[in-house]
C-alpha cells in the first residue's frame, strides 16, 4: 500500500527553572537584613504513560510528554487523509528553524514565485519556484532532491534540523483512531509534519500549519499492552498470523525478522466485495495524479486505512490497538520504496467477525 514517510531529532529536554525567593532575618529590627541566595533548581519534565495526538484540518493537537516507552494515542478527526512524519530535533535545533526551512522552501528562491503541486500514494508534493523544483516525499518528509536554474542539485533543508525516524509515524484515513506502542522510542524532542495534499488544491498540509512537535522523555517505563493476537513479518514472506478474529478492540503484537528495516507494517479494511489490489489502486490514483485529490476524495475509496505505518528501521516489535469492526482487512508490510507491481507478497488477509 502506497503511503509517506521521514523524520529528524536531536535531544532538546525542556526543564521548568524554578527561582526561589530570598529571606531574612535579623535579631532586632535596628539591624538591616542580610540578603541570603538559594540556588534554581531544575524540574525535570514528567512524562506521561499515554499521550493523544489529534490530526485535524490542518493541525496536530498534542497533550504533553510522552514517558519513553509510553503509548501514542493517534486520531484522524478530520475530512482528510493525514499522516505523522517524525524527525528527531538535533542537537540546538528548534520547531521554530524547522519552520523556517520549510516556509522558505516553499517560497522559492528569492522569495515568492511559488507554486505547489502534489502528487503520489507517498504524498510527494512537488514545489516549482522560478524555474528551481523541490521535491518532498512524505514518506519520510524528506525533499529528496532538487534542481535549481543551472541545473545544480541542491539539498535537502530539513537535512541540519532533523534526523530521520520511522514508526510510530503513519498514515491514516479519516475517523480513525488507534494506539500505537513503540517500547524502543527513544527520549527526544520529535518534529511531527503532514505533507498529505490539500483535497481540491494540493497545497501540503504543513504549508497550512500541519507542523508541531512531541517531547519523549526519560522515566519509568510503562509496562507494554497485552496483545492478544500476534502478527510477524519479513522481507518477501506473507505475514504470519491469525486469519480470522473477532469485532471488537485488538492489541496486535508485531514482531519483525531481521532484515524488516524498510517493511512498513499497514492494517486497511476493505468494503465489501472489493480488493486489496482496487483498494491500492484507488490510493495511487487519489495521490499519483498531475492533478490535486479532488474534494471529499478521502471519503471516496472502496476501503479505509485504519494506519499505515511507516519504515520499521530499528524497531523489532510494537503494539497496535485499535477497534475492528465486522468485515474484511488486510494487514501489508511491504517495502513500498521498491518499485513493484500488483500485490505484495507481505500481505494477509484477516477476516473480522
Amino acid at each position: 500500500m502506497q503511503r509517506s514517510k521521514r523524520r529528524r531529532t536531536g535531544v532538546l529536554m525542556l526543564a521548568a527553572v524554578v527561582a526561589m525567593g530570598t529571606a531574612a532575618c535579623g535579631d532586632d529590627g535596628d539591624e538591616e537584613s542580610a540578603p541570603t541566595t538559594t540556588e534554581a533548581t531544575v524540574a525535570p519534565v514528567q512524562g506521561a504513560p499515554l499521550v493523544t495526538i489529534d490530526m485535524v484540518d490542518h493541525a496536530f493537537q498534542v497533550s504533553g510528554p510522552l514517558t519513553a516507552g509510553g503509548t501514542l494515542r493517534i486520531s484522524n478527526r478530520g475530512s482528510e487523509f493525514h499522516m505523522i512524519a517524525m524527525g528527531r530535533f538535533k542537537p540546538g535545533q528548534t520547531l521554530g528553524d524547522l519552520q523556517r526551512v520549510l516556509a522558505e522552501a516553499a517560497a522559492g528562491p528569492a522569495g515568492g514565485g511559488a507554486t505547489t503541486t502534489s502528487t503520489t500514494a507517498r504524498a510527494t508534493t512537488t514545489t516549482t519556484a522560478r524555474g528551481a523544483t523541490t521535491t518532498t516525499t512524505a514518506r519520510t518528509g524528506a525533499t529528496t532532491s532538487t534542481t535549481g536554474l543551472a541545473g545544480e542539485q541542491e539539498q535537502d533543508p530539513t537535512a541540519e534540523i532533523i534526523d530521520e525516524v520511522g514508526l510510530p509515524g503513519g498514515f491514516m484515513g479519516p475517523n480513525e483512531s488507534v494506539e500505537v506502542t513503540v517500547p524502543s522510542l527513544q527520549p527526544g524532542t520529535y518534529a511531527l509534519l503532514c505533507f498529505v495534499p490539500t483535497e481540491g488544491e494540493g497545497t501540503p498540509h504543513f504549508a497550512k500549519g500541519m507542523v508541531a512537535q512531541l517531547e519523549v522523555v526519560a522515566g519509568a517505563a510503562p509496562p507494554p499492552p497485552t496483545a492478544d493476537a500476534t502478527y510477524r513479518v519479513a522481507p518477501g514472506r506473507a505475514v504470519e498470523g491469525p486469519t480470522t478474529l473477532t469485532a471488537g478492540r485488538h492489541t496486535i503484537m508485531f514482531e519483525a525478522a531481521p532484515g524488516s528495516e524498510q517493511l512498513e507494517p499497514s492494517i486497511a479494511r476493505l468494503n465489501a466485495g472489493t480488493t486489496f489490489a482496487r483498494l491500492n489502486t484507488a490510493l495511487e490514483n487519489l495521490f499519483e495524479g498531475d492533478t490535486p485529490p479532488a474534494r471529499g476524495a478521502a471519503g471516496r475509496i472502496p476501503g479505509q486505512v485504519v494506519f499505515g505505518g511507516f519504515d520499521l528501521r530499528d524497531v523489532t516489535t510494537f503494539y497496535l490497538t485499535a477497534e475492528l469492526r465486522a468485515g474484511n482487512y488486510v494487514i501489508v508490510a511491504s517495502d513500498t520504496d521498491q518499485a513493484t507491481s500488483g500485490t505484495p507478497r507481505e500481505i494477509i488477509n484477516v477476516r473480522v467477525t
